[in-house]
């Protein structure tokens, strides 16, 4: 009769063994199968912004008017209105008016123009890192607002140091 005790017992610990047994190798196929659906997601995204540049490339040529090897604003809004490749590529990425607000954005030293590295790195850190890409050119805005601040500041003081002075 006390056996019988242990036996059961015995039942239910083996039962709770085989099912722990069961969700682990569901978890681990769960776990597998979603690496594989990320590698792959990534091997795509790499497809598409290998693609992308090379579309930028033609956007640079067709867009770079002066043929300096950068594009201004203004090239590129001609060559939106101009050629209909460019006008599909960048409606296939965003609106005419992301795209100059992007431009803003890509370019990195505030010259006002694109080279090919610059729009290259942009539009790959912006497809893989929107967020980033963006905090980026607002972090470097707000450096230039506040130097010019800085200068506002200082240009205002000596101005009512010099009204002090003379008075």
């Amino acid at each position: 009769p006390w056996y019988a005790g242990y036996f059961i017992a015995f039942l239910g610990m083996s039962a709770i063994s085989v099912m722990n047994l069961v969700t682990a190798v569901i978890v681990e196929q769960s776990i597998a199968a979603a690496l594989k659906e990320s590698a792959e997601e990534r091997q795509v995204e790499t497809m598409l912004v290998t693609r992308m540049l090379a579309q930028v490339e033609v956007l640079i040529t067709k867009a770079d008017v002066n043929e300096s090897g950068d594009i201004t604003k203004h090239e590129l809004l001609a060559a939106y209105r101009d050629f209909p490749d460019v006008r599909r590529l960048v409606d296939g990425f965003c609106s005419i008016e992301e795209m100059m607000d992007l431009f803003e954005i890509f370019d990195d030293d505030g010259s006002g123009t694109l080279t090919l590295a610059e729009l290259r790195e942009g539009f790959a850190g912006y497809r893989t890192d929107p967020t980033r890409c963006m905090l980026q050119h607002f972090i470097r805005h707000f450096h230039s607002f506040e130097r010019e601040l800085w200068q506002f500041v200082k240009d205002t003081t000596s101005t009512a140091s010099k009204e002090a002075q003379d008075t």
